[in-house]
């Protein structure tokens, strides 16, 4: 029989790093758009190539970053859940 999965507490901090997450994914989404239809996603911008090639790029690094904090918040919480197991023990 496996442990019982602990939900896991919504902080602030994780908060941040959600809506950081999802801001990346905005700019990788405006870039990736403008260099497939030409088109862009929010008024004139992006409004070239290279505009478009820096938003990829920033979106791309500001989701792999949030994506290790996020996952480096579960993993805190998930250890001091575990330690306040073994105190009630």
């Amino acid at each position: 029989m496996s442990a019982p999965r602990r939900k896991l507490q919504l902080t602030p901090r994780t908060a941040l790093w959600l809506l950081a997450d999802v801001a990346g994914m905005l700019l990788f989404a405006a870039g990736a758009m403008f260099l497939v239809q030409g088109s862009a996603l929010f008024v004139h911008w992006p409004g070239s190539v290279l505009e478009a090639g820096v938003m990829i790029a920033a979106g791309g690094l500001l989701m792999l970053v949030a994506a290790a904090n996020l996952l480096r918040a579960t993993l805190l919480q998930d250890d001091a859940g575990s330690r306040d197991k073994e105190a009630e023990r």
